[in-house]
């Protein structure tokens, strides 16, 4: 593959790739309803290095094999930094139109657990999260927009290389 084949395979591969990250944000979002939601998420969660594995091996077929292994590398990282780049949009959608105090459930939740847990308060950690919520230090939806779109292109990356090697040892160069 030419630089320009991976760059073009890896957005167009992108695409389903930030639909299926996307529906593991919502599926997580939302198991705040429904509990069955928090398993499906995370059976998506488990599924992602196959998911991410069928993308690049598909591509490497359709260019009959001959793909080396930087190149490989350099499509998986492409397909999830277009993925990222569609889930942290639609999660910044999310959490700044359509459930704006989400990040404020959750941290008085997290507060609500770790005093159930420690009712001694031993940790303090409690306390802690009291006064990032009291000195309004929140992450916004931007921030966890962006921290998440920095984290699943990272560990995609490494996904990647793992992924690159296993389809060039399982479709060798023909």
């Amino acid at each position: 593959m030419t630089p320009g084949q991976v760059y073009r395979e890896g957005a167009y591969k992108g695409v389903p790739m930030g639909i299926y990250l996307t529906l593991i944000f919502l599926f997580t979002v939302w198991s705040e309803k429904s509990s069955l939601l928090s398993l499906a998420g995370l059976a998506m969660l488990c599924y992602t290095p196959f998911f991410a594995y069928r993308l690049i091996a598909k591509t490497h077929k359709k260019y009959f094999c001959t793909s080396d292994f930087a190149s490989l590398w350099m499509l998986g990282i492409s397909i999830f930094i277009g993925g990222s780049m569609i889930c942290a949009l639609c999660s910044y959608a999310y959490l700044q139109y359509i459930d704006s105090d989400f990040i404020y459930r959750q941290t008085v939740n997290a507060v609500e657990l770790y005093r159930e847990l420690d009712p001694g308060n031993s940790s303090g950690i409690a306390e802690v999260i009291d006064t990032v919520i009291d000195n309004n230090m929140l992450p916004t939806p931007i921030e966890v927009a962006v921290e998440m779109l920095w984290m699943t292109t990272f560990f995609g990356s490494l996904l990647s290389m793992l992924l690159s090697a296993i389809v060039r040892k399982r479709h060798p160069k023909q």
